[in-house]
């Protein structure tokens, strides 16, 4: 019989689950706990080649920061696939302007090949970012900056 998790990709299955499941430079991962820790996280660009972990030391802050609720505090999207001024004005927006019950604190917005977006949905989020920069972090992911 087949467990839920064997047919997930293997950087899935083997995702680190804390920041303290990150193999990184050591001082990159304390100073981002220590953010998460004073609850002072800004909003964070990681950027570098394809396959070094960028996605998936953010997921770990979102699972460290949020616990069991990350996914209802944490929106993801790979900008690639969704790069249009729309994105953000609809799904960004409405994430980032509503409030979660029962919880306090700030919202995740995890952007993944942001690189990609249009110009158009750059200048829409730029927009985004600073009207809800109280209740949401912003976290870019490129390959190119």
């Amino acid at each position: 019989m087949q467990q839920a998790g064997d047919n997930l990709p293997w950087v899935e299955k083997y995702r680190p689950e804390g920041l303290n499941d990150v193999i990184a430079h050591e001082d990159i991962i304390s100073t981002i706990s220590r953010l998460i820790r004073e609850d002072q996280l800004p909003h964070l660009l990681f950027y570098g080649p394809p396959g070094t972990g960028k996605t998936s030391t953010v997921l770990a802050c979102a699972k460290q920061m949020f616990g069991e609720n990350y996914r209802s505090m944490t929106l993801e999207l790979n900008a690639s696939d969704d790069r249009g001024i729309n994105v953000v004005k609809d799904q960004i927006k409405e994430f980032a302007s509503t409030q979660k019950i029962f919880s306090t604190g700030i919202k995740l917005v995890i952007l993944d090949e942001a690189d990609a977006m249009t110009s158009a949905a750059q200048a829409a989020l730029r927009r985004v970012i600073e009207k809800y920069t109280k209740n949401t972090r912003f976290c870019l992911i490129c390959n190119y900056v």
